[in-house]
């Protein structure tokens, strides 16, 4: 059982495939297309205007990932294959480099341990001085601690 979102996409990308050319639809396994069938959404109804190009329609994501993946396996020659891998490997690398930078574990902490900045003209003249005030409760809970602590 698939999602209901990939169900969706399936019948988008079959949709399309029926405005294919058979060549193109030959190139495809069998056994793949009938495992589309077998799992697209019955009730979702996709409304695509065939007169544009697929780019140019407004397709899910999954189903731009299914058509990008028939067109990766099944349809470009070996010379595009090495290229769209080469792309898709570089795309990775700068996606895991940020991932590094962005949750990098010594640099994780540097952004609360900074003072807070105060502009050089501000005027601090006005500011109070916020006295802390301990609760009763905090007071109640401090003093069990305490006599916690000495039995």
């Amino acid at each position: 059982m698939v999602s209901i979102e990939y169900s969706e996409a399936i019948v988008e990308v079959l949709e399309i495939l029926e405005y294919s050319d058979d060549s193109i639809i030959e190139k495809i396994p069998k056994e793949l297309i009938e495992f589309w069938q077998r799992n697209k959404s019955t009730t979702y109804k996709p409304k695509l205007d065939h007169d544009k190009s697929i780019n140019e329609m407004d397709l899910k994501e999954k189903t731009k990932s299914i058509i990008a993946m028939i067109y990766l396996n099944y349809l470009c020659s070996d010379e595009e294959k090495d290229n769209i891998n080469s792309i898709l490997k570089d795309n990775e690398e700068k996606y895991q480099q940020k991932l590094k930078e962005k949750y990098n574990p010594e640099n994780i902490f540097t952004k609360y341990n900074q003072k807070p900045k105060v502009a050089e003209n501000a005027d601090t003249s006005n500011l109070a001085i916020i006295e802390h005030k301990e609760t009763i409760l905090k007071k109640i809970i401090n003093l069990i601690k305490k006599k916690i602590k000495k039995v």
